[in-house]
């Protein structure tokens, strides 16, 4: 059994020139709780439950601040970029990509321009999928083997699409471990948020089977929301999260 932890942006109190929301802001962490965060990965029992460091959409921070915060650590990362933001403001160029894989981190896609993939018809589909693996084995001229779901939306069209293209490992949003022992295709992810401390990480690591029952439990109670609220469900699913953040 192995973990993936889902990291988007680190923050060291310099503005960003990424435009971002509210929601975008939840998934930033500060310089100072990230380097907790990996200083804890990097000392973990050797007992406890081993963890891939993942980030999504290629923020520049992750070129500026993670990577040389892993390094430091004795850690590397796996990088989702999205192809069309690639050289963006506030976004990694293909210099700092190519740059990351010569430093023994990971870069793989996160589609071509980071839709909701369920909603496009099969081709577009295509476009995004396998048009970013192009685009990017292009760019690093070495093969991309893996792809992250972006916004965690997916049906089994966006799954057979990945088949299609070839790619070894799908990553998506759904919380929970995954399954060493097997040849996984969909891989589950935890995805720390700006207020998760060090504590959310010996939880995962060190007491898996509590972890997996808060897992079930949030599950269960979304679950139900969406079957008996209907068009309130986004607002009773905020409120279960909420209540389970607080615990």
């Amino acid at each position: 059994m192995f973990a993936v932890l889902l990291y988007h942006g680190i923050e060291d109190g310099a503005p960003s020139a990424r435009p971002m929301d509210d929601v975008d802001r939840e998934y930033v962490l500060d310089r100072p709780r990230f380097e907790s965060h990996i200083a804890y990965l990097a000392a973990k029992p050797a007992t406890a439950t081993p963890v891939v460091v993942s980030f999504d959409d290629g923020d520049l921070s992750c070129h500026t601040i993670a990577a040389p915060i892993l390094e430091r650590h004795g850690l590397r990362g796996t990088f989702f970029v999205v192809t069309n933001w690639i050289g963006q403001p506030g976004f990694m160029n293909a210099d700092q990509l190519r740059d990351l894989v010569r430093r023994g981190h990971s870069v793989h896609s996160h589609s071509r321009s980071h839709p909701r993939l369920p909603s496009l018809a099969v081709a577009d589909i295509d476009g995004e999928v396998l048009g970013s693996k192009t685009d990017l084995e292009a760019i690093l001229d070495c093969a991309v083997t893996q792809f992250s779901i972006p916004g965690g939306a997916y049906d089994d069209r966006v799954i057979d699409a990945a088949r299609r293209a070839g790619y070894q490992a799908v990553f998506t949003s759904v919380e929970g471990y995954n399954d060493a022992t097997a040849e996984t295709f969909l891989r589950r992810r935890f995805t720390p948020r700006a207020y998760s401390d060090v504590d959310m990480l010996r939880a995962l690591c060190e007491h898996p089977a509590r972890m997996k029952a808060r897992v079930a439990a949030k599950r269960a109670l979304i679950g139900g929301a969406r079957t008996v609220a209907g068009r309130r469900y986004d607002r009773l699913r905020a409120y279960v999260v909420s209540a389970f953040r607080r615990r």
